[in-house]
């Protein structure tokens, strides 16, 4: 009995597919694509809908530190948002939210 066990443990294990690790420097296996080397700021339908906030006007920032904005030129609701950030998550149409990745760069523009 205990041959037969140990048997289909190896038959069990034979069939699995090995995992493939991954070392830096080297290519993805085929099939698997590359990570993306920009985050990309989460979108919802809200974001689509129309500049509320004035965003527009703050696109030049983008890829940039969120310190070379002038704090003057800022709405007054403005908020600069990083990843680890907590934001409250009420939707105001006229609140600028200026999303930064860990290096403080801006990433992306949202109102709400």
């Amino acid at each position: 009995m205990r041959r037969l066990a140990g048997l289909a443990l190896m038959l069990v294990a034979a069939c699995s597919a090995p995992v493939p690790v991954e070392t830096e420097g080297e290519a993805p296996p085929a099939g698997v694509s590359e990570p993306d080397s920009v985050a990309k700021p989460e979108m919802d339908v809200l974001d689509r809908v129309q500049d509320t906030c004035g965003m527009a006007a703050f696109e030049s920032y983008i890829g940039q530190p969120a310190a070379n904005i002038p704090a003057a030129d800022l709405p007054d609701r403005a908020r600069i948002v990083g990843p680890d950030t907590q934001v409250t998550m009420d939707y105001a149409e006229g609140r600028l939210n200026v999303l930064t990745d860990e290096a403080g760069r801006v990433i992306g523009l949202k109102c709400g």
